[in-house]
């Protein structure tokens, strides 16, 4: 972890020294005043960042960008030994201030070359978690805090409207809620369970897109598999989906992924059927709303089938600038328990509120609450109990560059 945060301070350090040799970067929009406000001195390094950043941008003909992230989740239930709040990969260290994320992500893009790149790495809790929940090794284990999170290249053959190709290790088409991007951020601090739960994180392979109609457009892929790059039973899984977006404020994606999931066993098969509509009525609100299905043969220990469904929503609305409130909802019904791994039939449900503030452009600071419930005890409750209800609160602060 100190060769992780010297890399970072070395990282800004060159940054902030190559502003000073460069014009200052086209100025933006300024946020409307507000009481929290640091413009005054954080937006001060914000500018030099800025500023640096397209120095080096500039001089090397790439885009960089990424963010800090560090958070703090408490949980009324209390978890010990371990101390991980039930449901989560990500967000699940109780009472512990956390550094999740030096995240940094370098980008080509294909005007110059015909063709196009993106790399993007994690540096600290959440390239640990990221690692470990997306099996890289052969068994589960506590991993590094480095991960690559995204390495893939791009280039469009010229047929028709364009034939779009994407190769390499990619974060899943799947669902609505992401690995936080530079830039591109959940409604909220937690993940919800479809996230978590229902649908991959991560696949190695090979996608293509193309726009069949204006408002249609077409993708497949084929991949190694669910989360891990590691092929693990000889046997490739397939992607089909479309995105329809027939005004600008309403689109449509359906994803569906099929393949052989289970180590060295090609017969049975994973299906994940998932859904998302979003519609942003008026300019301060958003709202989305997301079904999955999923099925698997023969996956529990007697051999039966499972099967898993789930339904969220969610709403956002920025009151001004700086402020933006935003809700979610969900209820995720996994049959033979084979997605929470308890065994047996369960039904999992939360609600969660989250204030978001942007301090300057760049600093974000956000609080959340959300309230778990289950219908068999199945959050961990200090060290050896379980309950069916778990409150949680988190705090956030996010610097993007």
């Amino acid at each position: 972890m100190k060769r992780i945060l010297f890399g970072v301070s070395v990282f800004i350090a060159c940054l902030v020294f190559t502003s000073g040799s460069v014009k200052a970067a086209e100025e933006e929009k300024p946020l409307a005043p507000g009481w929290l406000s640091l413009d005054c001195c954080v937006g001060v390094m914000d500018k030099a960042i800025a500023n640096g950043k397209g120095a080096v941008e500039g001089a090397l003909g790439i885009g960089i960008s990424g963010f800090f992230d560090t958070s703090y989740t408490w949980s009324s239930n209390h978890p010990r030994s371990p101390a991980n709040i039930s449901g989560r990969y990500f967000d699940k260290d109780h009472n512990k201030i956390v550094f999740n994320n030096f995240h940094i992500a370098v980008d080509k893009p294909e005007k110059d070359w015909g063709v196009g790149f993106h790399i993007s790495g994690d540096f600290g809790r959440t390239g640990e978690l990221l690692r470990e929940a997306t099996l890289w090794g052969k068994t589960l284990a506590r991993e590094p805090s480095a991960e690559l999170r995204e390495a893939f290249v791009t280039t469009t053959i010229p047929v028709g409207e364009g034939l779009a190709l994407k190769g390499g290790l990619m974060v899943t088409p799947l669902g609505t809620e992401i690995i936080p991007s530079p830039g591109a951020y959940n409604d909220n601090i937690s993940r919800s369970f479809l996230f978590n739960l229902a649908i991959p994180f991560r696949h190695l392979g090979m996608m293509a897109s193309y726009p069949v109609l204006k408002i249609l457009t077409v993708q497949g892929g084929v991949f190694t598999g669910w989360d891990n790059p590691h092929d693990n039973n000889h046997q490739p899984s397939f992607h089909v989906g479309a995105t329809l977006t027939p005004t600008d404020w309403i689109s449509f994606v359906s994803n569906f992924i099929t393949g052989a999931e289970q180590r060295n066993r090609g017969g049975p098969k994973r299906h994940v059927w998932a859904n998302v509509l979003t519609i942003k009525p008026i300019d301060p609100l958003a709202l989305s709303f997301e079904y999955d299905y999923g099925h698997e043969d023969n996956v529990t220990p007697s051999g039966r089938d499972g099967t898993w469904q789930g339904w969220a929503g969610n709403a956002s609305y920025s009151w001004t600038d700086r402020f933006t409130t935003a809700f979610r909802g969900e209820v995720f019904k996994d049959s033979d328990g084979v997605r929470t791994g308890v065994g047996r039939d369960v039904t999992l449900g939360e609600i969660t509120f989250t204030g978001s503030y942007k301090f300057t452009k760049m600093l974000i600071g956000r609080t959340e609450l959300r309230q778990d419930w289950a219908d068999k005890s199945v959050f961990q409750k200090r060290a050896t109990g379980a309950d069916k209800n778990q409150t949680t609160l988190a705090m956030q602060l996010i610097y993007t560059y």
